[in-house]
């Protein structure tokens, strides 16, 4: 498959609504040594999280990975199987134990991980960022998209929110709301039982109406109080940094709402016990049933992973004309291979509602530069 430019598929693009799915490639971009998974693992090594779990490093050591999803993979499909050769209750739990523990490990390690302060993404990272996600959500557009991301940290999050401070050097009078170029709804409003809580809460009604803003996968800001999903907030907790805020619920034993099942069909599972989560997933379903030539769906650091079956079967099953997918670095590397030939696969179902797939490299897309 040929690969083009980001630039080429603006213009192929130009005039339609462009909605945008992001994997762990756009996180990766700005900081490598912080979010790959063999990073991650060696966060939750050095913190101490396995201390008591050593048959999960044996784990990691015997499947050759440090891929947390493929650990919990082959754990939940163990428990799956064990009754029929092991009489004895005790090791399958054991394994239900360590599957749990593995969750709360990835949780904890993304956190340990995570930059603490905006001030560690400079400036011109933040407008870069913010040109990209233009072309998808630009007040100027002629039709808006929406932004789906798969990923747990606070990178998108914080440069929806980053609102670059107005130019006065011409002496022009700028009102505030000329510097917010993007259209950004995460369906979050202010509780209406407790106006003064130091956090905000999805609003299943009015809210989800214009949200073109999903966490498909959850976040470190996301946390399930049983009767409503509460989004943590810097200014409505007094300016308490974000991420201080998530590290201590996370040292009160207190987790984000997370999808970290290793398989897609657990995954799925996850996802249709959250209202939440669920109407997002629907949301991008809908973008994926469009059949219309007004429409595209841009894919920006994703491997096209089995793990993610769900999604993708999404985009395989509907009726999305388009479909443009980045790829990162040489084709003839081994994951790009394997990039390449899912990609291929994914009209192979479309008797129809025929489907194009583009490639784009996702360096000339500048996301962080």
């Amino acid at each position: 498959m040929p690969v083009i430019s980001f630039q080429e598929a603006l213009h192929k693009t130009e005039g339609l609504k462009r909605h945008l799915l992001l994997g762990n490639g756009f996180s990766i971009a700005l900081f490598p040594n912080r979010f790959r998974y063999g990073s991650l693992l060696q966060q939750a090594f050095d913190d101490g999280l396995f201390e008591n779990y050593p048959e999960l490093f044996e784990a990691f050591n015997i499947l050759e990975t440090t891929d947390f999803e493929i650990v919990l993979e082959a754990l939940i499909r163990m428990t799956k199987l064990l009754h029929l050769y092991v009489g004895d209750p005790d090791p399958k739990q054991k394994m239900l134990d360590h599957v749990e523990r593995l969750k709360e490990a990835l949780v904890t390690a993304i956190a340990g991980s995570h930059p603490a302060r905006l001030s560690e993404i400079s400036e011109e990272q933040f407008e870069s960022c913010r040109n990209f996600l233009h072309n998808f959500s630009g007040k100027d557009l002629p039709r808006v998209g929406n932004i789906y991301t798969l990923n747990y940290d606070l990178l998108l999050y914080w440069t929806i929110l980053h609102n670059p401070e107005p130019d006065f050097s011409t002496g022009e009078k700028i009102e505030p709301e000329d510097s917010e170029l993007l259209i950004h709804d995460d369906g979050f409003r202010n509780p209406d039982d407790d106006p003064d809580a130091p956090y905000v809460t999805w609003d299943i009604d009015g809210g989800s109406n214009s949200q073109n803003i999903h966490f498909l996968h959850g976040g470190l800001h996301l946390f399930d109080a049983a009767h409503e999903l509460q989004k943590y907030c810097w200014e409505r907790a007094g300016g308490v940094p974000l991420m201080d805020q998530i590290k201590q619920a996370l040292d009160e034993e207190r987790y984000p709402m997370f999808v970290s099942e290793g398989d897609s069909d657990s995954k799925l599972e996850k996802i249709m016990h959250s209202g939440y989560l669920s109407r997002s997933f629907k949301s991008l379903a809908g973008v994926c049933q469009t059949n219309s030539a007004n429409s595209t769906l841009f894919l920006y650091g994703h491997s096209l992973a089995d793990s993610d079956n769900h999604i993708l079967s999404l985009i395989e099953e509907g009726k999305i004309r388009s479909v443009f997918i980045s790829i990162f670095g040489n084709e003839n590397d081994e994951w790009n291979k394997a990039l390449v030939e899912r990609a291929k696969l994914l009209p192979a179902k479309r008797d129809n509602y025929p489907l194009t797939v583009h490639l784009y490299d996702a360096a000339s897309a500048t996301v962080w530069e």
